[in-house]
């Protein structure tokens, strides 16, 4: 059965906060040329609590997007990716050869390796004291590497240009993005650098994503220059202001 609005052009609002999770979106948006437009969410005077953006994610996190063909609000950046793979077919991925695979790694991107990495980000909210949050961050360090390792696997397989062997997807920029922040935040523990050796193609990937215009733009737009993915630079400001004190800028 066709999607119910195949066939319509698409126009979107997007929801955001400088190099927040909102940015894989953004990325995907601009590679499909598709039109939205942003709200940029302030945090510091309580954004995220505001009861409007409330209505549209009840947990008061980013990113959000309503897509405006029906008035749909979603969140959650896995469910947003899978909307848009099913809104447009440049994006969608239907051979059952291939669509198990994407969803699996989809998902496995959204509910380990993100989750992971978002309780790291926050470990002051699941331990108490300096010593045991320490420890549960280097815990999950140790078990964010082990994912980074089975997805270096999976690029090896020497088929195509995309982390998966049926090619590009949405899994690229959403894996791009996670593996810059692990390297930038929190500011005062970082995950560190991207062992160029331990995960070669990985980092070819990542070096193909910097370069692509879509890529550029939508980084640009979120005030990043520079390198995005490896090694990445802060955005433009302070960065303690943009991300690194704020519990719920990366979702």
């Amino acid at each position: 059965m066709p999607h119910p609005c195949a066939g319509q052009a698409p126009t979107y609002r997007l929801f955001y906060s400088p190099d927040s999770a909102n940015l894989v979106i953004r990325m995907v948006l601009e590679e499909l040329g598709a039109g939205y437009r942003t709200v940029r969410i302030d945090r510091a005077r309580g954004g995220l609590d505001d009861p409007a953006f409330r209505t549209l994610n009840p947990q008061g996190l980013l990113p959000v997007l309503v897509d405006e063909t029906g008035g749909v609000p979603l969140f959650e950046t896995g469910a947003i990716l899978l909307h848009l793979c099913e809104r447009h077919a440049s994006l969608a991925i239907t051979d059952p050869a291939h669509r198990g695979p994407f969803l699996a790694w989809l998902f496995f991107l959204s509910n380990t390796l993100h989750a992971d990495l978002r309780v790291r980000f926050y470990a002051w909210r699941y331990a108490a004291g300096k010593a045991e949050i320490q420890h549960l961050r280097e815990m999950l360090g140790r078990r964010i590497r082990q994912h980074l390792q089975l997805l270096e696997e999976l690029a090896a397989h020497g088929q195509g240009a995309g982390l998966l062997p049926s090619g590009p997807s949405v899994l690229d920029p959403y894996l791009a993005c996670l593996v810059r922040w692990m390297q930038l935040y929190p500011l005062d523990a970082p995950l560190g650098g991207i062992a160029r050796d331990d995960y070669p193609h990985l980092v070819q990937l990542l070096r193909r994503l910097e370069g692509r215009p879509a890529i550029r733009r939508a980084a640009v737009a979120e005030g990043i220059e520079g390198r995005l993915f490896l090694t990445p630079d802060y955005p433009r400001g302070d960065p303690c202001q943009l991300v690194g004190h704020d519990p719920d800028q990366i979702d």
